[in-house]
């Protein structure tokens, strides 16, 4: 991270003890028992290799496993906050598929208010995810076979390496560089309790899925089938 002034690195570490502080309002770390922690997991699904980093994830004293998402942004409206809990039924997901087990419960603890949004996945949830995630990789094949990806542009543009060579800002993509694939993960590395399967490289989360989402409703409207 590059901080341009002295004023934007006391300013940010001031956000990080106060998100520190508030942390300790929502529990007790004494009292949780972390089995994992940016644990690694990744799964096929038929042609699609699924993979996801859990931040934390817990053994209750009932041998319950609990899965813990931390957020520092705001809290998600209440309509948003589906969207939200997609990202950790996904790594409900991987954890029945890859350890056997399925987690008690899922939460996202917002260490901005501070606030703990709970949720428990169930065979309707983890069956929906399964079809929804099925459908989303249909419609990506698709996309690979047509060379049809159209831009949707939003605020994310601005973070986007390819922005230069988008049509939507008036650029040219055969003009766009050829890279290699970049794993960020490909060093790290963790174990996956009760299981030999190790670390993998790459996180999916609920802002991916979204993405394809947008995809698949593209592709599959009346004029994409044209």
């Amino acid at each position: 991270m590059n901080l341009a002034t002295l004023e934007e690195e006391e300013a940010f570490m001031a956000d990080s003890v106060s998100l520190v502080h508030k942390y300790f309002l929502l529990e007790d770390p004494t009292k949780i028992h972390p089995v994992g922690l940016e644990l690694k997991l990744e799964v096929d699904l038929g042609t699609l290799r699924m993979r996801g980093i859990i931040d934390r994830l817990d053994e209750d004293e009932n041998g319950n496993l609990i899965v813990t998402d931390y957020k520092t942004g705001k809290v998600p409206r209440v309509n948003f906050e589906s969207s939200k809990l997609g990202g950790v039924h996904f790594y409900a997901f991987l954890c029945e598929k890859v350890m056997g087990r399925r987690p008690k419960q899922v939460q996202l603890l917002y260490l901005s208010e501070p606030l703990r949004i709970l949720t428990e996945p169930t065979d309707q949830s983890i069956r929906g995810l399964q079809i929804r995630t099925g459908a989303i990789w249909t419609a990506v094949e698709k996309a690979c076979e047509r060379e049809d990806f159209r831009p949707k542009p939003s605020r994310l543009c601005d973070w986007c390496a390819y922005r230069e060579w988008c049509p939507a800002f008036g650029g040219d993509p055969s003009l766009a560089p050829k890279r290699e694939p970049y794993d960020h993960f490909s060093e790290a590395s963790s174990s996956v309790p009760g299981s030999a399967n190790s670390a993998v490289d790459s996180a999916v989360d609920s802002s991916h899925l979204a993405v394809m989402q947008d995809l698949e409703q593209q592709l599959t409207s009346p004029e994409a089938q044209m």
